[in-house]
Parts: structure tokens; C-alpha cells; sequence
């Protein structure tokens, strides 16, 4: 039984760009809802650094923490879209 190793740096990569084509895609509502148009940016900016932060890991061979930080940025930008408070399905 041959044993199934995964390059983490190319993981990061995949994900990172997976990550940075849904979150350009990024529509989020401009108009305060239950939730304030201001904090939903601000979670916004949050993904932004959290990408910044995969990209400077997966750059300093630092490839597992690069994930972790894509993994943090696609867990907030699924929160927006299970909230109905984003959509990627349609481009600004």
C-alpha cells in the first residue's frame, strides 16, 4: 500500500487561489440590515489580511500556517454568504 503524501505548499496555493477568485466575486450588501453595512466591511477587511497573511506564510515556507489563514478568510466569507449578507455568485 503506497502511502499518500500532500504537499502542504501546493495546497496553499490551490486554496489561496480558490480563496482570491470567490472573494474578488466578493457583493456585499451596502445597506445596514440586522447587522451594521460598517462591521460587515470591516469582517471584509479581515479576510483581506487574513489572505495577506497566507500569502506572506506560503512566501516564508511557512506552509501549514498559510493554510490556516486561508481556512480562517474562507470560514468568515462563508459566514457572509450563509447570513445572505454577500454573494459571489455575481460580479460587481
Amino acid at each position: 500500500m503506497s502511502e499518500l503524501t500532500e504537499d502542504p505548499a501546493e495546497r496553499a496555493k490551490k486554496y489561496i487561489a480558490s480563496f482570491e477568485e470567490a472573494f474578488q466575486e466578493l457583493a456585499s450588501t451596502k445597506e445596514d440590515t440586522i447587522v451594521k453595512a460598517q462591521n460587515i466591511r470591516r469582517i471584509s477587511d479581515t479576510m483581506q489580511h487574513y489572505l495577506n497573511d497566507a500569502h506572506y506564510y506560503l512566501e516564508h515556507d511557512r506552509p501549514s500556517t498559510s493554510l490556516a489563514a486561508i481556512a480562517y478568510a474562507e470560514g468568515l466569507l462563508d459566514a457572509l454568504k450563509f447570513l445572505e449578507l454577500a454573494d459571489t455568485s455575481s460580479t460587481q
